[in-house]
């Protein structure tokens, strides 16, 4: 972890917010899921120690859930309510399409007792209009993201241009919604400048609050465009993860975008994962 606290040192400095997570996933041993959860609890008090400009993302089957729903719950509240306590954002992120149902019963469930908690949202699942509806009813930030889980046809939209179109749609209606959000992708066709332009306009057109927006990458991945971002004023922030589970990383991010892997691997070897 401390090379990771160091990295957003550096990353703060730059004007750029991060958000680190502790990797891992579908953690099937209740000691491994609170042995994580303490580690994030960890992260928590050195981003507070620090003063860092950071949020903690998690998936919550690093913290139980495939165990036990109310064993990822429990854990869940333990941290919102450990951030809550350091004036700190907790995102929880997303994962497989047969965790989706799980995933957002366990958020809503956070967000009757703590109003930090935000949830991820993946722009390729034929549900998220609807999804999207329903949790913009809580106050915590909701990121947009494409998806990179594989998924079944009649779940899911291939990539190519009905996706990115979904993915404007999404990202129009989050943004005129005018609650907190995170754009978060790295796929160039969302990202060249017409897109970037489009998204600059929309904001301006309709006197969205921009203290509400933010755009989100990948620590190492088309970092000039999120300076562009950074430049038009609005908050950038990058995800930091860490630890053993580093394929996570890796494979994540080659399903976003294959050309990742080489930067990706440079990071990893940068960040002493493994």
């Amino acid at each position: 972890m401390t090379q990771c606290v160091e990295t957003a040192k550096s990353l703060n400095q730059q004007g750029f917010a991060v958000t680190i997570d502790y990797m891992g996933e579908s953690t099937r041993d209740a000691e491994m899921a609170e042995q994580a959860t303490q580690e994030f609890l960890n992260v928590i008090q050195a981003i507070a120690h620090q003063n860092l400009d950071s949020s903690i993302s998690l998936d919550l089957s690093h913290i139980g859930m495939v165990i036990d729903a109310e064993l990822g719950y429990k854990n869940a509240c333990t941290l919102a309510k450990a951030a809550q306590n350091e004036g700190l954002e907790m995102m929880i992120s997303m994962e497989g399409v047969d965790r989706t149902n799980l995933i957002l019963e366990i958020h809503q469930r956070l967000c009757e007792t703590f109003n930090n908690v935000g949830i991820t949202l993946q722009a390729y699942l034929h549900r998220t209009p609807d999804d999207l509806e329903r949790v913009l009813q809580y106050s915590g930030k909701i990121r947009l993201v494409k998806g990179a889980y594989a998924a079944p046809a009649d779940h899911a939209k291939s990539r190519g241009a009905e996706l990115d179109e979904s993915y404007r749609q999404l990202m129009e209606r989050l943004l005129t919604s005018r609650h907190p959000c995170s754009i978060a992708t790295h796929d160039p066709a969302l990202l060249d400048l017409a897109s970037l332009e489009h998204a600059h306009r929309l904001i301006q057109e309709q006197k969205i609050e921009p203290d509400k927006i933010e755009f989100e990458m990948l620590k190492g991945v088309t970092s000039e465009r999120l300076q562009a971002m950074k430049n038009y004023g609005y908050h950038t922030r990058v995800y930091l993860p860490y630890g053993r589970e580093w394929h996570l990383y890796l494979c994540n991010r080659l399903a976003e975008h294959p050309p990742n892997i080489y930067q990706a691997i440079t990071d990893a070897m940068k960040c002493g994962y493994g």
